[in-house]
């Protein structure tokens, strides 16, 4: 099971209600709890094949302004894969998560100006070692080995794909 929900308006610290803090975490973090906690039946019956896979950000390393819900939800949702690893261990079943750097999708180009999309380029390669953006693709990849069988000795970790962004 691949759990990847996800959204991250951009609203200021001084502007972020506890509402919409909790609207945040709902979506960002309790979301990929409740389909976990649906799936935790067919996974350990899965035994060793059962897989579980949570998409976070980059983001949970590197912080950002504007975004404190987001990261702080996809913080937890790390914790919450590392907790379902050992909870769901027991029965074979391999808990990981993918942290997602910049990625460059079409959907972009809709909500940012052509300059304002060269700028945010420019400033993305230059925190990145590798230059050039992340495509889908890259992360398909990752999840696609934690996926398979080459990844059952794996669990409860982390994997950033980000280029080289946050080396840690």
């Amino acid at each position: 099971m691949i759990s990847n929900a996800g959204a991250y308006p951009r609203i200021a610290w001084a502007d972020t209600t506890p509402l919409i803090f909790e609207q945040q975490v709902q979506l960002n973090l309790v979301s990929h709890a409740t389909l976990a906690h649906a799936a935790t039946a067919a996974l350990t019956a899965a035994g060793p094949a059962g897989r579980l896979i949570t998409i976070s950000s980059v983001l949970t390393a590197v912080g950002c302004h504007d975004l404190a819900g987001y990261i702080a939800a996809k913080a937890g949702l790390e914790g919450l894969t590392r907790t379902l690893a050992r909870e769901l261990g027991q029965h074979g079943v391999t808990v990981n998560c993918v942290r997602p750097g910049s990625i460059a999708v079409a959907a972009e180009h809709a909500v940012i100006a052509p300059d304002d999309h060269a700028a945010m380029t420019r400033r993305q390669l230059a925190r990145q070692t590798i230059q050039r953006r992340g495509q889908p693709d890259d992360i398909a990849a990752a999840v696609d080995f934690l996926a398979s069988p080459d990844a059952g000795f794996i669990t409860g970790q982390t994997l950033t794909v980000d280029g080289g962004w946050c080396l840690t």
